[in-house]
This record gives structure tokens, sequence and C-alpha cells, in this order.
């Protein structure tokens, strides 16, 4: 069993498949989950969350044992460094910087916004 952080995307594409048994997340669920809370910020942006009470029970029914990990005096830091060496988005620098500091593996289906950084530890298999 890993501990694995979980990038927003795999939530976007486990919300989207019809066919949940198909997704990473459920591919995964052998391990111990956890997200950014950026990752959070991120599941409860969208204008359908907030139309669609059945969304929000949806995202807090997946997100029930989930550990959210707070973001940091540390984790800012890193992101920022992150973002001004590699160029990322200031979004993926947070994740990415949320995995180092809690030394996760990140699980993404947008590995290459995440490829340049040399510290990061990226979970493949989600791509299968």
């Amino acid at each position: 069993m890993k501990a694995i952080l979980l990038d927003t995307s795999i939530f976007i594409d486990y919300l989207r498949q019809k066919n949940k048994e198909k997704s990473p997340l459920f591919k995964l669920t052998d391990n111990n989950f956890y997200i950014s809370l950026i990752t959070h910020t991120e599941l409860f942006s969208g204008k359908s969350v907030w139309e669609k009470k059945a969304r929000q029970e949806e995202i807090e029914t997946i997100l029930y044992k989930i550990t959210i990990l707070p973001f940091s005096i540390e984790t800012s830091k890193l992101a920022g460094k992150l973002r001004a060496t590699y160029n990322t988005d200031l979004i993926d620098s947070i994740i990415a910087a949320t995995a180092i500091i809690n030394n996760l593996e990140l699980v993404t289906l947008n590995a290459k916004d995440f490829k340049p950084i040399p510290d990061l530890k990226i979970y493949y298999e989600a791509n299968d």
C-alpha cells in the first residue's frame, strides 16, 4: 500500500466516467490517498458543483476518507521556487510542492505538466 497524492485530474476523470471502474481513482483504491488543499478548492470551483446539490454530495462522498493536506509556509516557498525555476503553472507548482514536502508520489493524468520538476516522484500507473 502506497501513500499517494492525487491531482485534480484524477477526480475530474472519475466524475466524468460513466463506468467508474475504468477510472484510475477506482483502480488505485488499495492506497492511502492524500490531496492538496488546492485540489480540494479546485473540486469545489466548478459551476455545476454549486448548481447541483447532488454534485456537491458526490464530491463529499469521494473525499470522505482522503486526507487533505494544509497549505503551509514551507509548501508556499517551495511552490514559488518551482514556478520560478521550471515555469510551471502556479496551481501545479503548489500540488508538486505538496507532494515533495510530504514525500508522496503524485498521481496525475497530466504528467507532462509536472515532468520538468526533478524532485517530484510521479506514479505513472494512472496512465494505464
